[in-house]
Formats: structure tokens, C-alpha cells, sequence
């Protein structure tokens, strides 16, 4: 297939590219950068810009999957500014795509698939949460993933299919909830917020990314997390074990996170406990559906060459 891919330079799209050409798929890009190097030169790269409505009209030529993954990262602080960035890169980025596929009568785009968030469910420390689920957080993250599919939702009058990932804690070597869990975790400093007792729906990058081409063949909605998620005290306990260090620090409570991160902090104290059963049901498979083997892959951060 050939495949348009945006916001292929984050964390899931470097990932996620050499797994659609291992399996014979022509990639190219979307890129608010006019000249770029973070891609290989065999890979094209079309202008697009979100905020003032600007997308390359050659971008959707004989493309038949598009695969969104453009937005600005949730984790940092959160001002009016930043706010307005991470919703916005979701939201007009997806409608910018919608509305080009509307206007374009020629394209052959037959399956959408968009990137989206596990924060859309409610924090709960009881709910296994599928994605039948009719329930939507009080909470910023819920505002931006409803907001995101409703854009996302448009592209069913004019395509095939339409897919959404519900993305959880997405564990990697180059980014993601690992690094700033294990950098003070191998140092002896690990700690969880609060009671510790949140639920965390993890999932490696290699079986994110394999479930995003998975959903090539096989539309639907899934959450993008393992058949098993862990209290996030036994998260940071893990880390700590496969460093073989100590993990000696209480939980940091909720005020201090307050003043330090804003109403950002909150996510910290979240509990999703979000199923994987949809996708498993379909046929999938994850190659690291337990923590400890996700962790004994991907750790040390730095391996010595």
C-alpha cells in the first residue's frame, strides 16, 4: 500500500515506519518543515501546516492509507498556550486532512487511521475499560481525545474505513513514561504519586506500532495498551528490580507534584485500567504482553556497545 503518514517524526512514527517498509509498503509524510533530514531520503515529504490551513495538494496522490499521529506533547506543563498547542495540533490537523479528502473527488484513500488517548475514560480504580465504552472524564486529556475523534469521526462519509488507537503508557528507549520513571530509578530515587495504587495500561513501542499496521487489515477501534497493566507502584518497583537497585522513597503526594507540574500533575494520579481484548480478539498477538519482559528488553536506557 502506499501510505501517507503524519506526525511521523515523534516517537510512534520513527517507530512505526521500518515496520510499513519491512512489509513491502511505500511511505511518505507529512512535514511542517519544508526541508527536512529526520527522514530517509527514499521517503517523500509533502509541506503541510495545521494552523494556517496549508497542505501540500500532491500529498494525497495514489495514497491509500492515511495514518495520523500529529500532536503536541501532553506531557508539559500546562498554560493557556500550551493548552490551546496540544489541542489544536490534534484537532486542525485531523480536520485539515478531512476537509483535503472532501475537496479531492480523485483520491483512493480507502482507510483513516488515527492516533488517540486511553485518557479519554474515567480515573477509576474498579473499571476494566473497552472500547464500547460510553463514559468520558471530567479532566483536560478527555477534552482534547473527545474533541480529536469527532474530527476523526467526519473522515467515515468519505472513506472506507476508520480506525483510532487509544494510545496508554507507551514504553520506550527514546521517549515515552520510561524515561522519567527510569533515570531516578536507576539512580536509587524511584517514586510513585501518591498511594501508588493507580492503575497504568502500558504498552511496549514495538507492539504499538505493530498494532497500528495490524489495524491495516483489520479496522476498528482498539485500545493501544498490554493484556496486562500494573498499579503504578509496581511499575516503578520493576524498574527498580531490573536495575537491581533499591526502591526506598515513599510516594510523592499530590501537593508537591501540584507546584511543581500545575494541573498537569493530575495525569500522575489517574487510575485506567484499559483491556486489550478487542484487538487479541481480532487475531493479534503481543510479543511483550507481560512488564517484566518489556522492561528486560528495553532497559538499560544506554546499553554499552
Amino acid at each position: 500500500m502506499r501510505i501517507l503518514i503524519s506526525g511521523a517524526s515523534g516517537l510512534v512514527g520513527k517507530a512505526l515506519i521500518p515496520i510499513l517498509e519491512q512489509s513491502g509498503h511505500q511511505v511518505s509524510v507529512l512535514s511542517t518543515r519544508s526541508n527536512t533530514t529526520a527522514f530517509a531520503s527514499h521517503i517523500t515529504s509533502f509541506h503541510w501546516n495545521p494552523e494556517k490551513g496549508i497542505l501540500d495538494r500532491n500529498a494525497l496522490n495514489d495514497v491509500d492509507v492515511i495514518i495520523s499521529l500529529a500532536g503536541a506533547k501532553i506531557a508539559q506543563r500546562w498554560t493557556s498556550k500550551s493548552k490551546k498547542s496540544i489541542l489544536d495540533s490534534r484537532v486542525l490537523g485531523t480536520r485539515l486532512v478531512v476537509d483535503a479528502l472532501k475537496s479531492n473527488q480523485k483520491h483512493r484513500v480507502a482507510h483513516f487511521i488515527s492516533a488517540s488517548a486511553i485518557g479519554i475514560y474515567p480515573s477509576s480504580f474498579t473499571t476494566r475499560y473497552t472500547e464500547s465504552n460510553t463514559d468520558v472524564a471530567k479532566s483536560f486529556p478527555a477534552e482534547v481525545v473527545r474533541a480529536w475523534e469527532a474530527e476523526v469521526d467526519k473522515a467515515n462519509d468519505i472513506v472506507a474505513h476508520v480506525s483510532k488507537i487509544r494510545i496508554g503508557l507507551v514504553l520506550a528507549q527514546g521517549g515515552g513514561a520510561l524515561l522519567p520513571l527510569a533515570i531516578p530509578t536507576s539512580l536509587g530515587f524511584g517514586a510513585w504519586f501518591g498511594n501508588g495504587k493507580q492503575w497504568q495500561s502500558w504498552i511496549h513501542i514495538q507492539d504499538l506500532v505493530r498494532l497500528f499496521a495490524f489495524s491495516l487489515e483489520n479496522p476498528g477501534i482498539y485500545n493501544g495498551v498490554a493484556p496486562n497493566p500494573v498499579s503504578q507502584k509496581a511499575l516503578v518497583k520493576s524498574i527498580a528490580k531490573t536495575y537491581r537497585v533499591p526502591q526506598w522513597l515513599p510516594g510523592v503526594p499530590k501537593g508537591v507534584i501540584k507546584t511543581v507540574m500545575g494541573d498537569m500533575g493530575e495525569v500522575l494520579f489517574d487510575s485506567i485500567n484499559a483491556s486489550s481484548a478487542t484487538v487479541e480478539n481480532q487475531g493479534f498477538v503481543f510479543k511483550y504482553p507481560l512488564l517484566k519482559d518489556a522492561l528486560k528488553d528495553l532497559l538499560p536506557l544506554r546499553r554499552k556497545k
